[in-house]
């Protein structure tokens, strides 16, 4: 047993909030969390907020992340904890595992530990619709998802909430058994959408004005050939320079836009095409766009948003949840 100098208050309460997952998804507002991530990135392109370099490292078969974050003059700061281990889903077990601990900015005092999968689910795909808003210029009738994980799930019902002129969702991927267990629990959910399962990623992909690649794939899960002028695609899954879910030749000749100049070196959508010759159009970083720093002509012009989520994006959420959860226990 681990011994500890920590006291512990009376009949062994938690000396801070505890957030389930039930008590995030019962607190989620969707159009506040848009509203509040899309701040978020404007703060953080402008200047605006503390945010050091992602801390992580290597564990037996998984990594581990620290991601801490403060939006300047806030009442709290954040330091999002999570691991991902890929081969998880053969246990049964979530691939990846995040908590979000929130300080109080004055004093240092934690204040609340939320456990995160929603949340995380919520917040990824939510940045997402945000960088799908600003890189699109159009209303998009039809959605292709390549995944069929628990991002793909999130991203189909943030964008149906975000995006009501969606009409159709096109699903793939290589587990066919893992693809139609989706489409038959989120239809039920999704009333108001067709989920439409695709026989190949082209497929999925040719018509679509929105792709969103949400997979752990190492190697590029569309054809650059089956993405039409004009799509908005939306690079989610990969999460490192060594994984790639976009091939060369489509990052090559689409408007890229990040959500961090900071990290590209670890985006491997940029790191492997540069590798190779290729040279990537880089816009800017989404902040910049909503800050109009940065002007995009979306005419008839592919765009790429890559985004691994920045932690000010865990803050702004994390407060929204916070205050919610503190309103209805008083």
């Amino acid at each position: 047993m681990f011994k500890t100098n920590l006291i512990m208050p009376k009949q062994n309460k938690l000396p801070f909030i505890f957030i389930n997952e039930e008590t995030v998804e019962r607190n989620t507002d969707f159009k506040k969390a848009y509203e509040a991530i899309k701040n978020s990135y404007a703060l953080f392109s402008g200047g605006k907020s503390t945010t050091p370099k992602t801390l992580s490292m290597k564990v037996n078969n998984g990594m581990f992340f620290c991601f801490p974050s403060y939006l300047n003059n806030r009442k709290i700061f954040i330091s999002k904890l999570a691991t991902f281990y890929p081969k998880n889903r053969l246990k049964n077990l979530p691939s990846i595992q995040p908590y979000i601990s929130i300080f109080d900015s004055n004093n240092g005092t934690l204040l609340a530990v939320i456990s995160a999968r929603y949340f995380a689910g919520v917040r990824t795909a939510t940045t997402s619709a945000v960088g799908a808003k600003y890189l699109l210029g159009k209303n998009p009738k039809i959605m292709a998802i390549i995944g069929s994980g628990v991002q793909a799930k999130f991203h189909a019902l943030v964008f149906s909430k975000i995006f009501k002129s969606i009409k159709e969702i096109k699903i793939y991927s290589p587990d066919k058994k893992h693809l139609k267990k989706f489409v038959r629990e989120n239809q039920k959910i999704l009333k108001n959408l067709k989920l439409e399962i695709a026989k190949t990623s082209e497929q999925a992909t040719q018509d679509a004005d929105i792709i969103a690649c949400v997979t752990n794939s190492p190697k590029p899960v569309i054809s650059n050939s089956a993405v039409k002028p004009g799509a908005c695609v939306l690079a989610v899954g990969s999460m490192g320079k060594e994984m790639q879910e976009i091939p060369d030749e489509l990052m090559a000749r689409a408007a890229v836009v990040v959500d961090s100049r900071q990290q590209i070196d670890e985006y491997g959508e940029i790191a492997g095409p540069e590798s190779r010759g290729k040279k990537i159009k880089l816009v800017g970083e989404l902040g910049e766009l909503i800050l109009k720093k940065k002007k995009l002509n979306q005419k008839n012009k592919i765009t790429v948003f890559k985004h691994h989520g920045l932690p000010v994006t865990d803050s702004a959420l994390a407060e929204i949840i916070l205050k919610k959860y503190e309103y209805s226990q008083s």
